[in-house]
């Protein structure tokens, strides 16, 4: 897993990157908050991230913003979160090559589990 990797939480609020604060410091990673898009976007563009995770709002319906940012770092792992289960945009996430779809309420150890495999999968 990487030391200090950078974790771009894309959100309107900062709820997400407050309940995995903790998780961040332990690991000894660096997380980045974008709270639009376009923050997410142009951040990507200038620098690099080891991880994304997005919140489903800032995609709304659209998965083609996905297709853009795999276009940007095609190895990006991406994480989607979403308050609940909408199983068609969770397929069309999932054909966009979403590495994790997170429901928020199965909680915050299965979001840290979810980082730890994907910058796990990342570092090999």
């Amino acid at each position: 897993m990487y030391k200090g990797a950078s974790i771009l939480i894309s959100e309107p609020s900062d709820v997400l990157a407050s309940e995995l604060s903790a998780f961040v410091r332990e690991k000894n990673f660096h997380a980045i908050s974008a709270r639009t898009m376009k923050e997410t976007l142009l951040f990507l563009q200038k620098q690099r991230a080891h991880l994304l995770i997005l919140d489903s709002s800032l995609v709304e319906e659209d998965c083609g913003l996905i297709s853009i940012i795999k276009g940007i770092d095609e190895e990006l792992p991406i994480i989607i979160c979403a308050d609940r289960n909408t199983p068609e945009f969770e397929s069309d996430a999932r054909h966009q090559g979403i590495f994790y779809y997170h429901i928020k309420s199965f909680g915050i150890q299965d979001l840290e589990m979810a980082v730890s495999n994907a910058l796990q999968k990342r570092s090999t």
